[in-house]
This record gives C-alpha cells, structure tokens and sequence, in this order.
C-alpha cells in the first residue's frame, strides 16, 4: 500500500491518498476544497477512487466532502456510527470556528464500528477526542490511519463536544497494544511509529 499526502483546508489538515497494485484508491479525511493536486495525481496514476474514509466529524476534517463528491461522484464516503450527527450538525462539527462557515452534509453516509472492514483496512473505535473517532489499519503494510487521536510526541485534545480523557487514555493505550514498527499517520503533525509513541507515552513501563 504506497500513501501520498495531501494538506487541505485553512488548518493544513494531512489528508492521505493510499492505493495498492490494483490501482483502488482511498482518501482519509478531506479537510479542505482545494482538491485540484489530488484529482491531477488520481488522474496521472490512473487510480480509481472508491472510499472517502473520515477518522471523525470535525470541520478541519470534512469541509471538503461536497467538493470531493463532485469530482469523484463514485466514492463511497465513510464516518463511524457515532459521528454521522456531526456531518449535519454545526454544534458538533465545528466549522463555523475553523472554516468561518456552517457545514451540512444530507448525502448517503456509510458507517462503521470497531472490527468492520473497509477494503482492506481494518476499522478500529478510538473515541476520545471525539465519541466515534476511528483509526483504520493495514496489517500487511504496517500503516496506521489515526486521525486527531494519536500525534507525533501527542495526542488529541478532548476538552472540545463529545471528548473524553478517560476514553483517549483507553484509545491510545489499545494503539500503543500494534507493532512497534506501524507508521502512524495523523491529522496534524508528521508521521511517527506506534514504537516511538509507546515509549514516549510511557506505556511500555509497568
């Protein structure tokens, strides 16, 4: 699985396009409309797009969903069960805040829970900075898809809507339970691994 990322919208948000040998693509998170370098790069690697998979529901990570819809009309769009409020609540979402305007989404929606299997990666539920945040992972490429909830050196905050320490804790703790050779991509700082992160949380003291 080869991964290229993208940075979209007024946060810069990482948004990430991975693909494998059959050319089937997936996009995690679209946090901005500027998609014109992304639909360039599916179009000169022939790729098809078939999944917009969002780690959770805040602004700086689906303000681009209309957009992208438009542009590749045959993707599947993603988001786990317990944040499907957050694409047609403001109040949730908070993209007034991080985009200066109010976002809704009425368009058909997949969800997901923890076990569930989108293509080839594995959903997995890591609530707390968000209640339904997911992390997805891909077993035979060592790579980690984890949104806000896992940093390089940090972690996600979760004093916003639906946050829970107790719960990130638990989350960070299940990650940190991966190989120590998983590449961890997130949603705001660079790439680390599940190594570098479990020693630097201190989960690997007893």
């Amino acid at each position: 699985m080869q991964v290229k990322k993208f940075h979209l919208g007024p946060m810069m948000t990482n948004c990430f396009l991975t693909w494998g040998d059959n050319g089937t693509a997936y996009f995690f998170d679209c946090g901005g409309k500027n998609l014109d370098k992304v639909e360039a790069f599916i179009k000169d690697n022939q790729l098809s797009m078939k999944y917009l998979i969002l780690t959770h529901g805040h602004g700086d990570h689906i303000d681009g969903i209309h957009e992208f819809i438009k542009r590749f009309p045959e993707a599947k769009i993603y988001i786990g069960k317990e944040e499907k409020e957050f694409l047609s609540n403001p109040n949730l979402n908070l993209n007034s805040y991080i985009s200066g305007n109010n976002f809704e989404f009425d368009g058909e929606i997949h969800t997901v829970q923890g076990g569930d299997m989108i293509g080839e990666f594995l959903v997995l539920d890591t609530p707390g900075h968000t209640i339904g945040s997911k992390s997805f992972y891909h077993k035979d490429s060592n790579i980690l898809m984890a949104g806000d909830t896992l940093f390089y050196h940090s972690y996600g905050r979760f004093d916003l809507p639906t946050g829970s320490q107790r719960q990130l804790v638990e989350s960070l703790r299940k990650l940190c339970e991966l190989p120590e050779n998983v590449i961890v991509y997130n949603g705001h700082t660079e790439e680390t691994t599940i190594g570098e992160e479990k020693e630097f949380l201190g989960f690997h003291r007893r």
